[in-house]
């Protein structure tokens, strides 16, 4: 099968073009298709409108056109919501072409019709399984777990009839044992290539970069307590942390109030991080050892290996499996602010070392994380369906 027999429609709640990492990998799979002559559709169905509003109703990216038909939920128009989606999904199928619609990880209630719908006009379904419905946990609203619940059983009616992409081993290996008959493919996130080579010197102080959010599982109280502590051995070093969490979580920086050497800058933009990622001389990704952290390669990750910069990373999920401790990255336990500590003192005193290091890393975003690479995985698979 050509390229040009691919008929690919992306649906979810995710915004598109822009929005958060879940955007971003989708929109990197559609740059494959836009520069491989291969048609592609994205259907936004926030019925929660939950999504980023940055985005227009509808519009083209590329060869892709893309339709957000959240405001029909708006007032509760759900009738309407799904008439539209349905009018969609019909006006996009072709044909005499291979055509494939891909959900994200869980099928909601409200995305059942679609489903439904989608199989009767003779669509392929694939899922994208980025992450599974492990939030079904903590404090919650009984809503949410209601609806998370709900979701389940409709996805795993729904997943003995499909394909789909996943993002870990660990997901790999728990799909395979529950549904064995489903066909299955690791598709590793994706990431332009952002510095044009790895970095050549370092600053002084040193510049570590933390970028997201501010939740339990992201680590940041291990990060401020590993930067404290080499920063009293006599490092100099300056933190800069991006991005936002809940309000409950932002308490955590009160660690740091009284240093000047740690800086919160906030939430910005995606251009606006790119620049602070290609000016650090170090970026760190320090989840903790959970289960949302156990469940694929971190998305950030494979966007900091694209600057050429320094990388510090807990050793979670399958970051063990792509980059290499003092290879490609400096990869610590989780959890462990000494740990943190010893890297960052270890990258300042040994300067020569971190650069051959950053030039790895860079090298393994080449070699794994690369739209080129991960999209001839992506398209295989559906032409394979």
């Amino acid at each position: 099968m050509n390229n040009c027999h691919l008929n690919v429609v992306y649906i979810g709640m995710t915004s598109f073009p822009l929005g958060p990492a879940t955007s971003k990998r989708r929109r990197y799979m559609v740059d494959y298709m836009n520069n491989n002559d291969i048609q592609s559709h994205y259907l936004v169905c926030d019925f929660k409108q939950r999504g980023s509003r940055q985005n227009a109703v509808s519009g083209v990216y590329g060869r892709c056109d893309y339709l957000d038909i959240t405001p029909f939920a708006n007032g509760k128009r759900y009738i309407s919501f799904w008439r539209e989606g349905k009018r969609q999904l019909e006006a996009w199928y072709v044909a005499g072409k291979q055509n494939v619609l891909i959900f994200e990880t869980l099928l909601s209630p409200f995305e059942y019709p679609f489903y439904r719908y989608a199989r009767k006009l003779g669509y392929k379904i694939v899922f994208d399984q980025v992450e599974t419905s492990y939030f079904y946990s903590g404090n919650m609203s009984f809503s949410r777990k209601l609806n998370i619940m709900l979701s389940e059983i409709f996805s795993d009616k729904a997943y003995k009839k499909s394909a789909a992409f996943v993002i870990s081993k660990n997901l790999w290996n728990e799909n395979h044992n529950k549904y064995p008959n489903r066909k299955l493919c690791i598709l590793p996130n994706s990431t332009p290539q952002l510095g044009a080579e790895a970095r050549k010197k370092l600053d002084v102080p040193l510049k570590v970069l933390y970028a997201g959010t501010y939740a339990p599982k992201d680590g940041v109280k291990y990060l401020l307590d590993g930067v404290i502590k080499a920063h009293e051995k006599g490092c100099k070093l300056e933190l800069l942390l991006l991005g936002k969490g809940k309000a409950s979580n932002m308490t955590i920086l009160d660690i740091a109030k009284d240093k000047d050497y740690v800086k919160y800058v906030g939430f910005v933009s995606d251009e606006e991080l790119n620049k602070y990622l290609l000016y650090s001389d170090v970026l760190c990704m320090t989840r903790t050892n959970s289960r949302f952290a156990n469940y694929g390669f971190p998305f950030k990750l494979s966007e900091y290996l694209a600057t050429g910069n320094i990388i510090l990373a807990t050793n979670v999920g399958d970051v063990s499996e792509y980059i290499k401790d003092g290879e490609s990255a400096y990869i610590v336990t989780p959890e462990d602010s000494d740990a943190i500590a010893d890297a960052i003192c270890r990258i300042v005193n040994n300067q020569e070392e971190a650069l051959t290091v950053a030039k790895g890393g860079l090298e393994a975003m080449q070699a794994y994380f690369s739209i080129e690479k991960v999209g001839k995985i992506f398209i295989d698979f559906l032409k394979s369906l």
